[in-house]
Order: structure tokens, then sequence, then C-alpha cells
């Protein structure tokens, strides 16, 4: 009895603080929000602002700050739901007519943001109303060539969502990549830090924290860079009162040397370049005309608005050459609003960065501009993809490794499902002239399928018989094509888990040739390797019956398709009465493999299958790409000396 007693008190108790949640009043639910928000903790505030006006809602200084949390952690949808309540209120909430309208910009909303731009500027009667009219008339462009846009999206660009080796939950941003390896930082564990990701046979290895890199105590760090010829790396050092804020932190920009394999303890650089009390952040590097080019962002003074782009230099020849004296890159490039993340990319002699205070469809987006110093074109908007109603920035290419990189918080699919966090993305990009092109398919020997996943390395090759390598990429749609130079001698080696390596060599030296390349067949290859025996292609026979050889997979079959020695896999698209190869539903799928049939004995269904795959990584990569293409409960067979054995799970 007391037993029983005990354990129901204990069940009472253990309930009393989620009833006495429940049953919070709205004076009790603003404190706890106020709490949230002096903390830095703006998701917790906005749901208790939320609560504190709903159960209050003449209270409407509570829609107010629940709007502000929200429009904080970039819940532009929250945000303009709640501002809506009090945007014309600016007399109390000053500027939040403003505010309202970019929420729902940025939210997409493009039609009700022009509008409420417009009221807001119509309403408003306070200072400074010749500054807003030009804000007001920037952002009602920003909406209208929203709409224009999408009739002029580039192609050629596919961003792609890396995946959890990683983004994270939290904030990940500044991508740098060299011909091996992605840096870049992120706010994970509520502490900036660098990392860094291989990448290799198409697949990013997990970050982790770069080896041998300097022991950094207690403050955030990141923003890391390396100089064209890999002897330095730029880096930032910064604080920030509450959470990690890239644009409110105040920051320092530090420089380590390559030591070996290692990195030299890192020094600060001069003051005139950090001062004090103002933040200098996101460094990039370009080594052009015999000077090393720092450019960089600050919001010290003599800048035009917020956050600044600013350019410093130094001399190549002397390594003990300090940097000159900051200079703004001017009003061409810079507004007043902040510009931020400048890359300049050498081969096109273009300076990339991203900003609110040009026309844009968001509220950051990336452009790029000609020139040098503080000489520099009208900024263009690189328009869609790239640019989203989100805030786009940290635009960065690797013509080595052959990607770029670009920071969102836009929604992106089932990998991003908020606009709260920002995540890297990733897309392909080519090198060299951009006029003779490296084109080809690579097949299998043995079944004459193409081999859809593969590595390209492209190398040049000097005159004392040095090679130099000048890209490696990963292709996944049986193809590859790569930019080259006129009048060079290369060497091109393919690789695919599987198979045996393939390589060639050519001269771009023929006039008026603009292609080359060549169909590449791979061999399977000859070493067994994790432990799976040897596979070579049998010859082909006439219809057989077989039995499936495990106890969840051991229906009788009647096929007629090769029989191999060994283990190799298909994928199963679907078991049908009728299997017709020419139906579109089909064709989409054709250049993944052969199709072969299974008919079932004694059943009225007929299995369909694309063969044959030699690697469970190639056969799960093809899998993903043919789910997105109508087969949706797809799924691998392995099979064993031509005998079916069953699923395989990833």
């Amino acid at each position: 009895m007391l037993k029983s007693t005990f354990i129901i008190c204990l069940a009472i108790c253990l309930t009393l603080p989620l009833t006495a949640q429940k049953e919070l009043n709205w004076k009790q639910l603003t404190k706890l929000a106020q709490e949230s928000f002096e903390k830095g903790e703006y998701a917790v505030a906005a749901e208790n602002f939320q609560k504190a006006w709903e159960a209050k809602p003449k209270k409407t200084e509570l829609a107010f700050k629940a709007a502000e949390s929200f429009y904080i952690i970039n819940d532009y949808r929250n945000a303009a739901e709640a501002y809506q309540h009090v945007k014309d209120e600016n007399d109390a909430y000053p500027l939040v007519g403003l505010k309202y309208a970019r929420a729902l910009k940025q939210d997409a909303q493009y039609d009700k943001a022009k509008v409420a731009f417009r009221d807001f500027l119509d309403a408003y009667s306070g200072q400074g109303k010749a500054i807003l009219e030009d804000i007001i008339r920037k952002e009602v462009m920003g909406c209208e060539l929203a709409a224009k846009l999408p009739l002029n999206v580039n192609k050629d660009i596919n961003l792609v969502h890396p995946g959890r080796s990683i983004n994270s939950n939290e904030n990940e941003f500044a991508p740098f990549a060299t011909a091996e390896a992605l840096f870049f930082s992120s706010s994970k564990g509520g502490r900036a830090r660098v990392y860094n990701s291989d990448h290799y046979v198409g697949r990013w290895t997990k970050a982790n924290t770069p080896k041998n890199f300097p022991l950094i105590n207690k403050e955030h760090y990141s923003n890391a860079v390396i100089s064209p010829d890999g002897e330095k790396m730029y880096f930032t050092i910064c604080s920030s009162k509450k959470n990690w804020d890239e644009l409110k932190a105040r920051c320092e920009i530090f420089v380590t040397n390559k030591n070996g394999k290692s990195w030299s303890k890192p020094q600060r650089l001069p003051d005139f370049i950090n001062m004090r009390d103002v933040t200098a952040t996101q460094p990039t590097i370009v080594h052009q005309g015999g000077q090393e080019i720092l450019y960089f962002v600050s919001n010290r003074e003599g800048g035009r608005g917020g956050l600044d782009i600013w350019y410093s230099t130094r001399s190549l020849a002397d390594r003990s050459a300090s940097f000159s004296f900051p200079v703004n890159l001017g009003p061409t490039v810079n507004t007043i609003g902040d510009e931020i993340t400048p890359f300049y990319d050498n081969e096109e002699g273009v300076l990339y960065f991203s900003s609110n205070g040009q026309v844009s469809i968001g509220g950051f987006d990336v452009f790029k501009a000609k020139g040098e110093g503080n000489s520099w074109t009208t900024p263009q908007n690189v328009g869609l993809p790239i640019n989203s109603s989100a805030n786009d920035y940290g635009f960065t290419k690797s013509i080595e490794m052959g990607k770029g990189f670009l920071v969102t918080n836009r929604i992106f699919g089932g990998n991003k499902i908020s606009t709260t966090d920002t995540d890297i993305l990733t897309f392909d990009v080519s090198g060299g002239g951009g006029n003779l092109v490296l084109e080809g398919t690579v097949f299998g020997q043995s079944s004459g399928n193409k081999i859809l996943f593969f590595n390209i390395g492209l190398f040049e090759l000097g005159d004392d018989g040095s090679e130099k390598l000048i890209i490696e990429k990963d292709f996944s749609d049986g193809r590859y094509a790569v930019d080259l130079l006129e009048n060079r001698r290369f060497r091109v080696v393919i690789n695919s888990d599987g198979y045996e390596e393939a390589t060639y060599e050519f001269t771009t030296d023929e006039s008026g040739r603009t292609i080359y390349g060549e169909p590449v067949f791979l061999e399977i290859e000859s070493v067994p390797f994790a432990g799976e025996p040897s596979m070579m292609e049998s010859t082909k026979g006439d219809t057989y019956t077989a039995r499936g050889s495990s106890t969840e997979d051991n229906a009788e079959y009647v096929t007629n398709a090769p029989r191999l020695n060994g283990t190799y896999y298909k994928i199963q698209l679907a078991a049908v009465k009728e299997f017709d190869a020419d139906a579109t539903v089909y064709q989409k799928v054709a250049d993944y493999g052969r199709f072969d049939t299974e008919k079932l004995v004694g059943r009225d269904l007929t299995r369909v299958l694309l063969a044959e795959f030699f690697t469970t990584s190639e056969a799960f990569e093809n899998l993903r790409a043919i789910k997105r293409l109508g087969f949706p409960n797809a799924f691998v067979v392995k099979y064993d000396d031509g005998i079916r054995y069953g699923k395989v799970r990833e």
C-alpha cells in the first residue's frame, strides 16, 4: 500500500511542471519570453511572446516583440504574420511597416510585399524620407525582378545539398575549396569553428577540424581561406556577446604560415586592418601582378553604410612586406546597406559578393562586377538559381576541384525544411578557356552499359615530363565534359569503383578542332576487392529457370538474362503483369542499364530489373537517381553466380 501511494505521489509531482506550463498567464509568458530574448534564445522568445499575445490580444506590443524575434531568426512567414497586426503603427514601433514588407518579400510573397512597401512609404512622415524613398524604390524593383528572373534561369547550374557530412541544424558558412578539400565554418556546438571535408568518388567525408590547425581557445574562429600558393591561411577570430551571429560578431583577421604538415602560431594582422571597436572579417586572397590582395569586410569609418568591402595589398617579392592601408571599393559596389563575402575569380577577372543594398530578390543576393581597386563595373545580379527570396551569400568556386559553393538559408527540398539556419550548397563548374572541350562517355567493357558514376582527373603534361593536376571532377550521368586550354598536352585518368583505371593522352593543337575526347571502356577489376570473388561475364544462354537462394527470396522464375560468375547486383524496378520496354516510364531510366525480366512461375507477374552493377556503392548511387525518376519503390538485388539471392539494404 505504501509503495502504491508513493508511486501515485511521484506521478503527480512529475506532472506538475507540465500542468503549470500550460496554465501560465500572459504576464508569466511575457516574462519568460523577455528572459529568453535577453539570453539570445530568440526562437523560445518568439514562441512565448506569441502565446502571450494570443492570451492578451489587446497588448499589441507582444505581437511586435514576437515578430521581432521571428525576424531575427529569419522565420519570415511567422514574422510577417505577427507584423501584420502592428504594420501601421510606425509611431509606436519605428519602421515596422518596412520590416513587415521585407518579411513578405523574403517569404516570396512579392505582390503583397510591393503593396506593403508602397503603403509604408505613403504613410511615413518621419525623418529621412528621401533615403527611405531610395530604399523602397530598390525593394520594389527587387520584387519586380523576381517576376522576370524565372524566364532566364541559368540551366547550367544545378544546386546540390551535400548532406549531413557537411551541413547540420546550426549555421554552416564561409566555404573555401582547394583541389582536395572543402574548408568551411560551422556554429554547431554553440561555437564557430573551421572544419574541412574531402570529396572522394562523389561523396563528402565527415567534416572535422583541420589536422594540425593551431589551438584557438574560447573564441570563435572561422572564415578560413588559403593563399593561391598554399603557403598561408587567413582566418578570423571573433567575439559574439550572445549566440553566434556572423554579421554582428566583432572579428579580427589572423594569418598562419604552412610549416611542413603543420601551421605556425597565428599572427594578428596590423591595427590599421584590425581596428579597435569595429569588425574586420570574411577575408579572401588574390595573387595578381606581383601583389597579394586582401579583400575583406568591415564596418569601419569611411564606408558607405553598414558593412562594406575593402582591400589591402602587399608585395609578393618581399616576404616581410606588410599590407597597405585599406581602401574602400567605392560607391559602385558598396551601398548604404551591407556588402559581404567577397570572392575574386582571377580567371574571369570578376568580383563576386553579396549585398542587401543593391536590387535583390531576397535579402542578400549574389552579384558580380568586373574591375580592380576602387574602379568597378555596375554590379549584376547573378539571378536564379543562385539567388532566392532568402539570404544567399558566400559564393565561391574552385576550378581545381570542379565545384562551386553557396551559403543559403532557403528551404531546399527534404534536406532543409526551414529558413532559420544556413547550409552550404554545391554545384559543378568547369575550368579552362571555354572554347575547347573534352567530351566522352564511359562504358563497362563486359556489359556495354554506361557507367554512370566515375571520376575524371585531367593532367597537363610538361615538356620536362612533369604532370600538373588541372581538374579532378566526379560525374554521375555516364558522360564527361571538361573545358580545355589550347596548345597543351594532357593526360586523362578515369576511375570508377570496381573497375580498372583507364587513361589516354591528347594534344589541343589541331586547327579548327573544338571537341576532344573519346569513349572509354573500363574493365572490371581483375583483383578481387573487399573479399568478393572475381567477376567475369559468362556466355549468354537461352531461357532458363532458376530459384532465389535465400529464405526470404526463394520464388522460382524464368529468365534469359546473362549469367555472370561471382557477385553482382541489379535494381528491381517493379513487378508487373506486362512489361513494355518502350513505355515512357521505362525509357526515362533506359540509360542506367540493360532491362532484364524474371517471370515468376505459377504467378501472373514479371519482375523488371536494370542490370548490372558490380559494387554496392555503384548500385545504390544509381538507385537514388532511379527513385527520383518515377520508381520510388525500386530496390537493389544481389546475385551470386547468376542466381538471385535477394534484396540488399543500404
